[in-house]
């Protein structure tokens, strides 16, 4: 059986299964309240939200985009295994204290924390509006990467656009039905699926120390500059890139909900204490996935086609590397989808609650509000699918964007939670310092200065004005919940 049959199967089989998660996870719950539908009746224990963290964090452009980007970048990419570590350490500082404070105050979406804590309607907006912009491009990023994923494995059978089309609608019909229930269960069976092929991918292909040395002297041959060790200029990138994520990943809305969503304290520190252990069975294996991939496949190709060309090639040598691939096909297909449902039922969640419940439906009620909802997560899917049938960048481009974007939210939840003495202007203030330090260098044509990321060269302007100001202003420290 060819590989591109043997992963029709398997997807196949997959979204079926997902079909029917919706539908069971329907029952266990009403729906109607915006707690229950969009935060799983803030229920998840350590197993559920261990994984539904996992299969977030890791999506279509860790497993794409990384591998394309190894290829691209040679042995310096090795310092992507530290970008999920970073996320980690930064979700220690201060999502404990915040899932126990949106516990007791009942929070849904990130926007509640930020109206909380600093009582400031106008930064509240702004927040969501970043947010908003932020998590529609990680969206996009998705969905782009469905398309790639489909066209690849299939040879170009299954076009881009049918790959994009069809995926985004099992999406929206599971997520639709079940809400956050269905898509954590949905979470759970990709984590697995990623866990088991991954780890047998990496058993099954990762080359000995002399195979390894052998593929290092054919890549210094060819490109020497991808085993060189990497000068100061590239190591600043690294620094940057690693703040840059880490600050930036830990304030997704969509893993704020899922803090939101834990059980207790101990079970969200729990799952944290597994989770840092994560990056060196995904990130690294996907780091050594795209360098063996610069030894066998021609330079100049499309990096975000590294996996399924590799797998295409790997799967014709023993029947062990078919049954892996088809396993790292389906889990491929599944990390992209898991990501795409969560970023999307976040999207919605902030859009009816905190854009339309604060105007056009002021007073509704949260069954209406859900409902809302639903129809909006429809609305958003048909738009952003229109433009993922033209992508304009690349999986790692689209990252880049999204990450800086966030990286001037982060200090209203990292610094808001930690010091309780910030105050509401020092942060309205970092918050416009930051934004316009980031669009003036853009404009001037800086994405990077001194290789370091107009994003963390902004969030640097924002966090000083944060601290500058409070300081200066020496108010009393903010009143907490327990």
């Amino acid at each position: 059986m060819s590989l591109t049959l043997g992963a029709a199967y398997g997807v196949g089989l997959y979204l079926l299964v997902l079909i029917g998660l919706g539908y069971a996870t329907r029952r266990r719950g009403r729906q109607t309240g915006l707690g229950d539908f969009y935060l799983a009746g803030r229920d998840l224990g350590v197993f559920v939200l261990v994984l539904t963290l996992y299969a977030t964090q890791y999506s279509g452009n860790t497993l794409l985009g990384y591998p394309g980007e190894a290829f691209q970048i040679g042995y310096a990419w090795v310092m992507s295994v530290g970008f999920m570590m970073a996320i980690v350490v930064v979700y220690l500082t201060f999502a404990p204290r915040l899932q126990r404070i949106a516990r007791s105050r009942a929070f849904v979406t990130p926007g509640d924390w930020i109206a909380f804590r600093f009582g400031s309607p106008r930064l509240t907006l702004a927040a969501n509006v970043l947010l908003v912009v932020a998590i529609a491009n990680y969206l996009l990023a998705q969905l782009v990467a469905m398309g790639h994923v489909t066209e690849g494995l299939s040879g170009g059978a299954v076009p881009y656009w049918a790959g994009v089309v069809l995926l985004t609608l099992v999406i929206g019909i599971y997520e639709t039905i079940g809400g956050m229930r269905a898509v954590a269960l949905t979470d759970c069976v990709q984590g697995i699926m990623l866990l088991a092929g991954l780890s047998g991918l990496l058993l099954a292909v990762v080359p000995t120390p002399a195979h390894l040395a052998e593929v290092t002297a054919a890549i210094a041959a060819e490109a020497p500059e991808k085993v060189a060790v990497p000068p100061w200029s590239v190591a600043r990138n690294w620094f940057s890139t690693i703040l840059l994520i880490g600050f930036s990943a830990a304030v997704y809305p969509h893993a704020i909900q899922r803090i939101y969503a834990a059980r207790s304290v101990a079970t969200l520190k729990r799952a944290l204490s597994v989770m840092v252990f994560l990056p060196l069975v995904t990130t690294g294996v996907m780091f050594l996935v795209g360098v063996l991939a610069i030894a066998e496949l021609p330079a100049g190709g499309d990096p975000d086609q590294v996996i399924p060309s590799l797998l295409t090639a790997w799967s014709g040598r023993s029947l062990l590397l078919y049954c892996l691939s088809v396993i790292v096909i389906t889990a491929v297909v599944a990390a992209i989808m898991s990501t795409a449902d969560s970023v999307l039922l976040s999207l919605s969640s902030i859009l009816a609650k905190d854009v339309l419940g604060q105007t056009l439906l002021r007073g509704a009620s949260e069954a209406q509000l859900t409902r809302v909802g639903k129809r909006l997560s429809w609305l958003v899917m048909a738009v952003l699918v229109v433009l993922a049938l033209a992508p304009r960048t690349t999986l790692w481009g689209l990252t880049e964007i999204r990450m800086e974007i966030l990286a001037q939210v982060a200090p209203l939840f990292v610094l808001g939670v930690a010091w309780r003495r910030l105050t509401t202007p020092a942060v309205v203030t970092g918050l416009a310092a930051g934004c316009l330090t980031y669009g003036g260098l853009l404009l001037a044509g800086q994405p990077e200065v001194w290789n370091i990321h107009a994003g963390v060269i902004a969030l640097g302007a924002n966090v000083a004005c944060c601290v500058a100001l409070t300081r200066l202003l020496s108010r009393a420290p903010v009143p907490h919940a327990a």
